[in-house]
Parts: C-alpha cells; structure tokens; sequence
C-alpha cells in the first residue's frame, strides 16, 4: 500500500487522474505554488470558492515574494517599525 491509496480526511483527491502531491512533487514546486495547486485543485470537491480565496491568497504572497518593489516596501516598513520601537 502506498501513501496515495489512502487519503485521510476526504476523498477529494481519490479520483483525480494525477495527484496534486505527486504533481508537486514532480515539478519541484515550492510552498507557496504547491498550495496553489493544492486549492485550485480541490476546490469543486472540497472547500468551494474559499478554497480558490485560498489560492489566490498564496498567489498574492508569492508575487509579493517576487515583485522588487513590494519586497522594497516590506523592508522599508520592517527598519520603521524597528526604529520606532527603539525609540520607545
């Protein structure tokens, strides 16, 4: 028996053609793309439109973690946060 002939706590993969794990896996997805893949592809069997809010939650994070800009304006209010604390 392998991990994929059992699923705990649904059945919502069961009857996908290929895993989303395995997926994944194959494709050496990071956290954030392996969890996109994971809602989008549940979603009509499993959580509905929450399950696509969820994607597109990690969507935004890993644009974020990619866009120059907002990386740059995290940063800068991470140091203002810092500096005001100290100044406490």
């Amino acid at each position: 028996m392998t991990a994929n002939d059992v699923q705990v706590g649904g059945s919502h993969y069961k009857g996908k053609s290929i895993q989303p794990w395995d997926y994944i896996a194959a494709n050496n997805l990071g956290y954030f793309e392996g969890n996109i893949v994971k809602y989008v592809s549940r979603w009509k069997d499993k959580g509905g439109v929450d399950d696509l809010k969820k994607a597109r939650h990690y969507l935004d994070k890993l644009i974020e973690l990619n866009t120059p800009e907002a990386t740059n304006d995290h940063n800068k209010l991470e140091r203002r946060d810092a500096r005001d604390r100290c100044e406490d």
